[in-house]
């Protein structure tokens, strides 16, 4: 039978708080989706627990970061293995520079949920704040 985790009762380990970050899921119930919708819709708290996922104005441009930061470090591993791709010398330059940047965009769109749960859940492992004590889900909450 599963344990039930009491997220007021322990600090999770830093791993199991990345794997609820990156399944998109509250830093302390584990339970509530930080996402509403498709792409990034982040909620204004979490529906189970309540708690509210925008500390300050502006808390979200350190998931900016994140997203920037893992884009520019798979654009550099893959500059870097590029001069092991045989063919890659027959391309133009024009059509080179479209393939980098139409793969920029879509590395940047990919990474935005991650980074955004990542920001979230990492900086709540660092720094609990704490969830409102009368809470009770709204419906679109």
């Amino acid at each position: 039978m599963p344990r039930k985790k009491n997220a007021q009762s322990r600090k999770p380990r830093f791993l199991e708080a990345l794997g609820y970050a990156l399944r998109y899921r509250c830093p302390n119930c584990h339970s509530g989706p930080i996402f509403q919708g498709r792409f990034n819709h982040v909620r204004v708290r979490c529906p189970a627990c309540g708690l509210p996922y925008f500390r300050e104005p502006g808390y979200f441009v350190g998931g900016m970061i994140v997203t920037y930061g893992l884009t520019v470090g798979v654009l550099v591993l893959i500059y870097v293995l590029m001069p092991l791709l045989p063919d890659v010398a027959s391309i133009s330059e024009p059509v080179k520079y479209a393939l980098w940047i139409a793969f920029t965009l879509v590395l940047a769109v990919v990474f935005v949920r991650p980074a955004y749960a990542l920001w979230l859940s990492v900086d709540y492992w660092l720094d609990p704040w704490a969830a409102p004590k009368s809470w009770t889900s709204a419906p679109g909450a």
